[in-house]
C-alpha cells in the first residue's frame, strides 16, 4: 500500500502543473495580439468566423486566423471538432516559429476543452502525451506531465493505448529517473507495465514485428539501470516462462536476467534452471540444479541431479568434480563413510582434486573408531591429508594451516601410546575401523 501511495503522491505533484499550465493558456487565449473575445452565439456569426479564420489559416496568416477562431471556441465551442483540430495545428505552427513553450500550454487547454465537448476523453489524452514528448520531451516539466498522462491511462484504459505509448511511458520514465525526479519503484512500476505490454501484445501479435527491438533495448536498459529487482523479473517473467518452457532463446534471456540481477535464490531462477535442463541434459545444467537443491535441502533431489551430471559427462575432471560436490553433502549429513567413499572416487579420476583430500581430512578428523586412544588416531591420517593437498595445490595452505594446528592438538598424547608401547615418533601405525589407513605416529605436544 506505501508503494501505490508514493507512486500517487510523485503523480499528483507532476499532475498540478496541468491546471497552471491550463488556465495560463486560457488566459493567453485572450490577450494575444490585442484581441478581445467577443460572444458568437448565432449561427450565422460562427459560420462567418469560422470562414474567416479558415481562410486566414490556409493563406498562411494566423494573426488574421486566430481572432475570429477564437471568437468561434468562444461562441460556438460544440459546433465542429474541426475548430479543435485546426486550432492545435495553428499553435503548433506559431510554437515551430517561435518554440515558445506558451503555445504548447495552450494546444492542451485545446485538447482539454475538445474532451468536454467531443469526448474521447483517453484518445485525447494520449495525444497530449504525444505532443508533450515530441514538443518538450527535454523539458522536465512537460516530460512528468506526459509520462503521468500515460502512467494514468495505463491504470485506467490500458486497452486503449497503443504499443508505441508503452514504448513512450517507459523511455519517460527512463529519463525522468536519470533526472532523479523519480525514484526506482516508480521506475519499475512503469517497466513492469510497458515491458510485460510490449511482450504480450508481440506473442499475440498485436503489435508489429518492429517492437520486438525496442523490447530488447528496454529490457537490456532496465537490467543494467540498477532498479530492476527479482520481484519485477517474477512479475515480468513467471507465467511466460511456464508457458514458453519449450522457447529455449526466451528461456535463456530471463536465466541472464535472473543472474545479473542476483536472483538466484529465487523460485523463478530454480524454476528457469528446471527448464534449462530440461532443453539441454548437460553435465553443467544438472549440476546447478542440483547445487540449488542443496540450498533448498532437497538431498535426494541434489543427489540424483549429481547423478545426472556424472552419468552425462564421462569426462574424468567433470565426473571427479560432481564426486567431490556429493561428498560435501554427503559429509554434510553427517555420513562419513559414503562422503570418504566418493572422495576417494574423486580424487583416483582426477590426482589434481586437491579439495578431494581436504574432504578426506574432514571425514577422518572426529571419527568414532572406538575408545579415545582410537578416536585420537584418526586425527594423523586427517592431517595426513590435509598436507597432501596442500602439496597438490599450495594455494589451500591458508584454509589447511588452521585445522592443521588444531587436529595436531588431538593426536594421543605421549602416555597413552606409552601404554600400547608404542615409544616412538614416526613408528608406522595402522589406524583400525573403517577408516583403515597406514600412517605415523605423532605425539600431542603438551
Amino acid at each position: 500500500m506505501k508503494e501505490y501511495t508514493d507512486r500517487w503522491l510523485s503523480r499528483a505533484l507532476l499532475s498540478a502543473s496541468l491546471t497552471v499550465l491550463s488556465l495560463a493558456a486560457l488566459a493567453q487565449t485572450g490577450t494575444e495580439a490585442g484581441t478581445s473575445v467577443t460572444s458568437a452565439h448565432d449561427s450565422t456569426g460562427c459560420r462567418n468566423n469560422i470562414t474567416l479564420y479558415k481562410a486566414g489559416y490556409s493563406g498562411g496568416n494566423l494573426s488574421e486566423a486566430l481572432h475570429p477562431w477564437r471568437l468561434v471556441l468562444a461562441g460556438c465551442p460544440d459546433s465542429s471538432e474541426d475548430i479543435y483540430i485546426d486550432g492545435e495545428a495553428m499553435y503548433r505552427d506559431l510554437y515551430s516559429k517561435t518554440g515558445d513553450l506558451a503555445y504548447i500550454d495552450t494546444i492542451l487547454m485545446v485538447l482539454t476543452q475538445r474532451t468536454y465537448y467531443f469526448g474521447n476523453r483517453s484518445g485525447n489524452d494520449l495525444h497530449k502525451a504525444d505532443l508533450l514528448f515530441e514538443l518538450a520531451g527535454d523539458d522536465p516539466e512537460y516530460l512528468g506531465l506526459c509520462y503521468n498522462i500515460l502512467a494514468e491511462t495505463a491504470e485506467s484504459h490500458a486497452d486503449q493505448m497503443a504499443c508505441s505509448h508503452f514504448v513512450l511511458m517507459a523511455t519517460a520514465a527512463a529519463s525522468l529517473y536519470g533526472m532523479e525526479i523519480i525514484g526506482p519503484e516508480e521506475l519499475e512500476h512503469a517497466f513492469v507495465i510497458s515491458v510485460g505490454t510490449i511482450e504480450s501484445r508481440l506473442e499475440n501479435k498485436q503489435c508489429d514485428a518492429g517492437y520486438s527491438d525496442d523490447l530488447t533495448n528496454l529490457e537490456m536498459y532496465f537490467t543494467t539501470c540498477g532498479a530492476m529487482t527479482c520481484n519485477s523479473l517474477e512479475m515480468l517473467y513467471a507465467q511466460r516462462v511456464e508457458s514458453n518452457f519449450r522457447d529455449r532463446e526466451f528461456i535463456d534471456k530471463v536465466f541472464m536476467m535472473l543472474t545479473e540481477t542476483g536472483c538466484t535464490a529465487s523460485d523463478l531462477y530454480y524454476n528457469v534452471a528446471v527448464k534449462l535442463f530440461a532443453n539441454d541434459r548437460t553435465a553443467e545444467n544438472a549440476v546447478r540444479l542440483a547445487e540449488l537443491n542443496i540450498e533448498r535441502n532437497n538431498i535426494e533431489k541434489a543427489i540424483s541431479y549429481f547423478t545426472e551430471a556424472y552419468n552425462r559427462d564421462t569426462s574424468r575432471l567433470v565426473r571427479s568434480e560432481v564426486l567431490t560436490r556429493v561428498a560435501v553433502m554427503e559429509l554434510g549429513q553427517g555420513k562419513r563413510q559414503e562422503a570418504r567413499d566418493r572422495a576417494e572416487h574423486a580424487w583416483e579420476l582426477n590426482k589434481r582434486n586437491a579439495r578431494a583430500l581436504m574432504i578426506l581430512a574432514d571425514c577422518y578428523a572426529g571419527a568414532e573408531l572406538g575408545n579415545s586412544f582410537d578416536n585420537h588416531t584418526a586425527y594423523w591420517v586427517a592431517v595426513d591429508y590435509l598436507e597432501a593437498a596442500v602439496r597438490v595445490d599450495p594455494s589451500l595452505k591458508k584454509e589447511a594451516d588452521p585445522k592443521i594446528r588444531a587436529y595436531s592438538q588431538l593426536f594421543p598424547t605421549r602416555e597413552e601410546c606409552f601404554y600400547r608401547k608404542i615409544l616412538d615418533e614416526g613408528t608406522v601405525f595402522n589406524v583400525g575401523g573403517w577408516i583403515g589407513e597406514v600412517t605415523r605416529v605423532r605425539f600431542r605436544r603438551e
